[in-house]
């Protein structure tokens, strides 16, 4: 006997006791439509056929090497005439299973769809996003250090990954209880692009540090981290980003713009949080190494100082005997000057002396001449002016006569 629900309400079935056609279909599409995994899935495949019907809903098939599904896109037409959608494409869908109960018939319900590019013209596409930033310097750019110690890191990656619990045990093992924040975002398919520029737009207003990664993959899903729009956010992010992207050999465009690049997840934390122990153990070292330099120092300023006081206690008595003989050299040279004024003035003296005596009027008298003087005593040096019977004293070398003006 089996036990069976549909639509939430259980029968039992006996062994061998025959379902009707439309419980079993109905059956099958609610164990379909309620698995999580085909009730929200994208799935890729070449459009083979498609029929926009006049009620705008959209008819198509997907197919690859191994399968094919018949799918609708409800009120899709414009989707499919906007994004030139033909035959022979390669499509992604995004949806979900669904069974028609009256038919039989299972199909894809789609939620989206659109064209997914060859890996050719996603690689010419980043090849030529790489050219510009070269171009225009954005390449050659300074990056920005990551703090030595972070104390607000923000982790940009997909919630649950392999990656995210990759990185949490590194850093509860290199840094017991430190602290830091998740963002869980989609880390590849259309919806990615947008959650993580978002992320990134949130997380520069409060971090100190942003690691934005995600596990490996495909090409097609990292392909999220070679877009203009995601690598554009990261430059512009004034925030330390690190770009940590599937495994080390993938080289992503956001690890040739970010300010630093890891290899893995696990290498970005390895890059960004310390080891605590050892961090301890280099600031101890530091700690002893600065003692000792102190100490030395102190040694040092200890003996210039014990120096110095010798030397000031010796200064008084070498400070006297110094000062005695700049006073005796002082009065030497004070006695020399003084004696060459007065030899110089002796000079001077001689020369007026000379030159007084050579003028004297006296000094001319004994050579034989006589001079005249009136009764006022003036010199009489010539006979103009002169009347009869004016007085008039002549003065000899011996002695004076007094005498008139006779005509």
């Amino acid at each position: 006997m089996g036990l069976f629900k549909n639509h939430g309400r259980s029968f039992q079935v006996m062994a061998g006791e025959a379902v009707e056609v439309g419980q079993f279909v109905a059956l099958a599409r609610s164990a379909l439509v309620n698995e999580p995994y085909l009730s929200n899935a994208a799935i890729i495949g070449e459009l083979t056929k498609f029929t926009l019907a006049r009620s705008g809903h959209v008819y198509f098939t997907l197919t690859d090497s191994k399968g094919s599904i018949d799918c609708v896109l409800f009120g899709g037409n414009d989707s499919f005439i906007s994004q030139n959608i033909k035959e022979g494409m390669k499509l992604i869908a995004l949806g979900g299973i669904d069974v028609y109960v009256k038919t039989g018939r299972m199909q894809f319900k789609a939620s989206r769809v659109q064209p997914v590019k060859s890996i050719g013209e996603l690689e010419k596409a980043r090849q030529e996003l790489i050219l510009k930033w070269r171009e225009d310097g954005t390449m050659d750019r300074p990056r920005k250090p990551a703090p030595l110690i972070p104390k607000r890191l923000h982790i940009i990656t997909g919630a649950g990954s392999a990656a995210l619990a990759d990185m949490e045990r590194l850093i509860a093992d290199r840094w017991p209880n430190f602290s830091y924040t998740v963002i869980p975002v989609l880390v590849q398919g259309n919806e990615a692009p947008g959650q993580i520029v978002r992320a990134i737009k949130h997380a520069e207003k409060v971090a100190d540090l942003i690691i934005v990664g995600r596990g490996g993959g495909s090409p097609e899903d990292l392909w999220s981290f070679n877009l203009e729009s995601v690598c554009q956010a990261m430059i512009d992010c004034p925030i330390p980003i690190v770009s940590a992207v599937g495994h080390e050999s993938d080289y992503m465009v956001s690890d040739m713009i970010a300010d630093i690049r890891a290899s893995t997840p696990s290498n970005a934390i390895e890059r960004v949080i310390p080891i605590k122990d050892e961090l301890i153990a280099i600031i101890a070292q530091a700690q002893d190494r600065l003692d000792f330099a102190l100490d030395k120092l102190f040694v040092r300023q200890n003996e210039k100082i014990s120096n110095l006081i010798l030397r000031l206690s010796a200064a008084p008595m070498r400070g006297i005997s110094n000062a005695k003989l700049r006073q005796s050299q002082l009065s030497s040279r004070m006695v020399s000057s003084v004696e060459r004024f007065f030899m110089i003035q002796k000079n001077r003296h001689t020369g007026f002396e000379s030159i007084l005596k050579s003028t004297n009027p006296t000094r001319v008298l004994e050579r034989g001449y006589s001079m005249a003087m009136d009764e006022k005593g003036m010199p009489v040096t010539s006979i103009v002016g002169l009347k009869q019977g004016d007085p008039l004293t002549v003065v000899l070398k011996d002695g004076q006569v007094q005498t008139e003006v006779k005509e």
